[in-house]
């Protein structure tokens, strides 16, 4: 499968007709972090005689598979690229849920995390290109709330993912240092006026560092058999009142994404261009 990556990698790169600078900034951009020249060498690596020193560890090399993914989405081309971690970091499964979220009292939480990563390959969110309905709906949520940020996060095993931002908002993180992996966990909405003033978070990295949010709100959202996939949050630097109102707004708002979540086509059990049984 490492093999395979790095060969569509170089196809990309050639048919593409893209420079490593322009993916290297993209890379960077979505979190990578290698110099260009470490991700220069990983590339010239001889085919079936892997550098170790040049390898870039799992993580980084889908980082790059989706920088790649990206820039032949925004040319309106198919993308070619699989990735080794499945969600961004879990375990590879090709199968849709096979039991419904309502029922998810009845298995351990290492086989509720497996039906939930499972319901959010079958999405098909990860493994498609930009979604421009989402896109427009947290531009539409940020300007309606007054705040500098929004999304439609996903959660991954390990990582969380934003398939739809607008704002100060890095695009991949390590799910631990999420506030939207506590609305998935906790299957309700979550929403904090004023991270300072909530014990629970106010020592979050993403409140004592960067992007130094002061509001955080959010809905779950639900891919196939009622799992948490994700979330539609909006966020800020600033503290926010947030009435009884609010909240129904951004429900409404949640509403509608989830509608798009439904329509979205769902996956066949691979990267787009890529037969998964054939890797």
């Amino acid at each position: 499968m490492h093999q395979i990556q790095l060969e569509l990698m170089l196809t990309a790169l050639s048919t593409g007709g893209l420079s490593l600078e322009e993916v290297w900034l993209d890379y960077c951009a979505l979190g990578g972090r290698r110099t260009e020249a470490h991700v220069e060498r990983f590339l010239q690596a001889e085919p079936g005689r892997p550098d170790d020193d040049a390898d870039l560890g799992d993580l980084d090399r889908d980082i790059l598979a989706h920088a790649l993914n990206e820039m032949f989405w925004d040319r309106n081309l198919p993308s070619c690229v699989p990735y080794i971690l499945d969600s961004m970091g879990g375990v590879r499964t090709t199968d849709s849920p096979t039991i419904s979220a309502a029922a998810a009292w009845l298995l351990t939480d290492e086989e509720a995390e497996t039906e939930r990563l499972r319901s959010l390959t079958a999405s098909g969110l990860l493994a498609s290109g930009p979604a421009p309905a989402l896109d427009a709906l947290v531009s539409e949520a940020r300007d309606a709330f007054e705040v500098s940020s929004a999304s439609v996060a996903l959660i991954g095993a390990d990582h969380r993912f934003l398939k739809a931002s607008v704002g100060p908002l890095r695009q991949l993180l390590p799910r631990q240092e999420t506030f939207c992996s506590e609305v998935v966990h906790a299957s309700a909405p979550l929403v904090l006026p004023d991270t300072l003033g909530d014990e629970q978070f106010r020592h979050h990295p993403l409140v004592t560092g960067k992007p130094s949010l002061r509001f955080y709100a959010a809905y779950p959202l639900r891919g196939p058999g009622g799992w948490n996939i994700g979330t539609f949050c909006i966020l800020d630097q600033y503290p926010h009142r947030f009435s009884a109102g609010d909240r129904r707004a951004l429900h409404g708002f949640a509403d509608r994404a989830q509608r798009e979540v439904r329509r979205h086509p769902h996956d066949d059990g691979g990267a787009p261009g890529i037969d998964v049984g054939e890797l």
